[in-house]
């Protein structure tokens, strides 16, 4: 008789942190929203001020940067926080200083590495992209802002580990409405051009770097009794093997970012040097909406990827398993709705927002959020691929994903424009998600065979 009453105590216990999960979920979404909302502010006014031909500049700029960003810089963000949950059970003082240490000092090196990468290529690539050479001093600006998020992946990790989602979702928020006040404000005044935007994105990085490096001292030593001097004295080089399992996560890591990177962005560089600005405009605001949207999965999956690390390495799969079943029975349905709701309103909704002239974004928006809907139905697929440490298969995914679909966007691109850039788009969010699904399902159907049938 115990099995049985202990069944219902272990389903309340899951749904109960569940419930959890949703409620820092809230948190995050709403700083998220609250962040979304205002980027796509952000979007509007440049699109509605600068037309699709600037816009379609400052699109490829910024996308020339992220990847140059990406093939420099570590993806800090997920291996500090897979690390950070075992060495806390562990009680590992040393390591943990180690580790926050190592992290906070490759963020430092390798963007500014990207930074001098950025204008030892402006010459050339300028030229290439739309905007030519007078586009020049905007890929500067942006870089530099670009590097004032040193602190912001470390700072994210901690904060998570400690439960401050209430601080991580008033940062994601306070940022893009600096922003956005500013071009609020430079719209009012009449200087809203491209050049005075990268400068504003400058500005607003300055002060994000100063706000997040001081929260981000305060949390490590409130949380964690860890002192700036103490990451000083920590000797990356010299123990760097203590930590041997977190720099092979990394390693992961920067691989997977140098491929996600050419299929988040290339395809904005790609369709830029086939097509003209304003193509490349409309597409960047369709690619944008579409991907507002997924952040809503995207921000659940960073909350629950600290509760699949906690029970993972705890080695409850079974509770594991379950959460996941009970998560998808509610979650699936509302992304459907949502999606088809998204589909509908899409058209009329660019042309009150965006004017008459965005109009061709409504085939990409419509196309990229069937896709990602589907990827926003299984946000906690990659998750609990990283918690399983699948990190170098999901590599692999990445990996194949880049190399046999950028081919696939030149062609298209010079082939079909805008429609084509979507469909690589479209089947590359479907295909990557897909394949990470696989090795969880299958690790999953093994746990159930072992436990047996539920009571």
């Amino acid at each position: 008789m115990t099995p049985r009453k202990a069944q219902p105590e272990k389903v309340v216990a899951v749904r109960s942190s569940l419930r959890s999960l949703f409620a820092n979920g809230v948190y995050l979404f709403g700083g998220s929203a609250a962040g979304m909302g205002l980027s796509l502010l952000q979007t509007l006014i440049l699109a509605r001020t600068l037309g699709p031909a600037d816009f379609g500049v400052w699109s490829g700029v910024q996308a020339y940067v992220l990847v140059a960003y990406s093939l420099c810089t570590f993806r800090t963000s997920e291996p500090v926080t897979r690390y950070l949950v075992e060495l806390r059970h562990q009680r590992d003082q040393s390591r943990l200083e180690l580790l926050l240490a190592s992290a906070i000092a490759t963020d430092m090196v390798t963007r500014t590495l990207a930074l001098l990468v950025i204008a030892a290529s402006v010459p050339w690539i300028a030229r290439a992209l739309p905007g030519g050479d007078g586009a020049a001093p905007l890929y500067l600006l942006i870089g530099a802002a670009q590097l004032c998020g040193i602190f912001d992946q470390v700072w994210f990790s901690v904060a998570r580990d400690l439960g401050r989602y209430r601080a991580i979702a008033t940062l994601n928020a306070g940022f893009p409405l600096l922003r956005a006040a500013g071009l609020a404000g430079l719209w009012l005044t009449g200087t809203l051009t491209l050049v005075s935007a990268a400068w504003l994105m400058l500005v607003t990085g300055l002060v994000q770097v100063w706000v997040t490096g001081d929260c981000l001292i305060r949390a490590m030593a409130g949380g964690h009794g860890v002192t700036p001097g103490r990451l000083i004295r920590a000797g990356i080089v010299g123990r760097r093997r203590d930590i041997g399992a977190f720099w092979s996560f990394m390693g992961a890591t920067f691989f997977s970012s140098i491929f996600s990177s050419m299929i988040k962005e290339a395809d904005t560089l790609v369709l830029g040097f086939f097509r003209s600005a304003d193509e490349v405009g409309w597409y960047r605001l369709g690619k944008s909406l579409a991907a507002a949207v997924m952040r809503i999965g995207e921000m659940l999956g960073l909350v629950i990827y600290q509760d699949f690390s906690e029970l993972v390495v705890r080695g409850e799969l079974a509770e594991l398993r379950q959460r996941i079943l009970l998560l998808c029975r509610t979650w699936l349905p509302l992304v459907a709705v949502g999606t088809a709701v998204g589909i509908v309103v899409a058209r009329p909704a660019i042309v009150l927002l965006f004017g008459a002239a965005f109009e061709p974004s409504t085939l990409t928006v419509q196309v990229l959020l069937v896709a990602g809907g589907i990827v926003t139905m299984l946000f906690w697929v990659r998750p609990m691929v990283l918690a399983l440490e699948l990190y170098w298969y999901n590599l692999w995914v990445t990996m194949v994903q880049g190399v046999l679909l950028l081919p696939l966007n030149v062609v298209l691109c010079q082939t079909w424009g805008v429609p084509g850039a979507t469909a690589t788009l479209a089947l590359s969010w479907i295909v990557g998600c897909a394949a990470l699904l696989w090795p969880v399902a299958t690790r999953l159907s093994a746990e159930a065979c072992r436990a047996g049938p539920p009571a």
